[in-house]
């Protein structure tokens, strides 16, 4: 009786190991995204969305706190989908990105801006 009882244990913990070692494996990938969307943040975007510009009629929005909100400055609802349109699009006076960054590079923007609105969550 005892070998079907330790062999079960066994498996629970083996089961319980590699969920684990997904878990970390994941939020190391979310990190590694997070880093490399802030990279390209403040390569392709910081200079008109955290600088005033005097030379622009309207200034671009500030993005922390992007997804805390409904909808986005231009209305469009506030979506990693219509975030995604907007970078690869462009709107406005903001360019298109389509052909500067990869599929990739649009990701961890996206996540890269999530983490920005969770930021500004916490400092208040």
């Amino acid at each position: 009786m005892r070998r079907p009882a330790h062999f079960a244990y066994g498996c629970l913990l083996l089961a319980a190991l590699v969920m684990l070692l997904a878990t970390w494996q994941a939020c190391g990938r979310q990190q590694e995204a997070e880093q490399r969307g802030e990279e390209l943040f403040q390569m392709n975007c910081a200079a008109c969305h955290e600088a005033s510009n005097p030379q622009l009629k309207k200034q671009p929005p500030r993005l922390e706190g992007l997804f805390r909100s409904k909808t986005l400055p231009s209305d469009a609802p506030a979506t990693d989908e219509q975030v995604r349109k907007t970078i690869i699009d462009g709107v406005g006076t903001m360019p298109s990105f389509d052909q500067r960054l990869s599929d990739q590079d649009v990701d961890d923007l996206v996540q890269y801006l999530h983490q920005l609105s969770a930021a500004q969550r916490t400092r208040r």
